[in-house]
C-alpha cells in the first residue's frame, strides 16, 4: 500500500465517524423483577420484564439505566453506532501506525 492511499483510506474512515454522536458504550440487558409482597403476578413467579442499560466504568461500579420498552430500538442502534465507531478507529489507528512505519524507514534512507 502507498502512502497516498493509506492516506486516502484513513480519511475515509475518519469520515465515517461524524455517525457517532449518537452512541452508547455499555451492554443491553432484559431482567425479571419481583415484589417482595402484595403483587399476584410476582407471588405467581412471573415477576417483571424490564430493560436495562448496564455500563461498566473502570474503577468504579456499574451504571444502569432502566428503558422503557419503545427505547429498546433506539438503544440497539447506538450500541452498535459504538461497536462501528471503535471498529473505526482501531482501522484508523493500523493505517497511522502504518504511516508512521513509512515516513521513520524514508528517513532513515535520506540519512544513509
Amino acid at each position: 500500500m502507498t502512502r497516498e492511499s493509506a492516506i486516502r483510506k484513513r480519511d475515509r474512515l475518519a469520515a465515517t465517524l461524524g455517525r457517532g454522536v449518537e452512541a452508547l458504550r455499555g451492554s443491553l440487558l432484559e431482567r425479571t423483577t419481583f415484589h417482595s409482597g402484595g403483587c399476584p403476578k410476582c407471588a405467581r413467579g412471573e415477576g417483571h420484564p424490564q430493560w436495562v442499560l448496564s455500563v461498566n466504568y473502570p474503577g468504579a461500579k456499574n451504571r444502569q439505566l432502566s428503558l422503557p420498552p419503545e427505547q429498546v430500538p433506539q438503544v440497539r442502534k447506538a450500541l452498535e453506532r459504538y461497536r462501528e465507531a471503535k471498529e473505526t478507529l482501531e482501522a484508523i489507528s493500523e493505517l497511522n501506525q502504518y504511516l508512521l512505519r513509512l515516513e521513520r524507514d524514508e528517513s532513515k534512507q535520506r540519512e544513509a
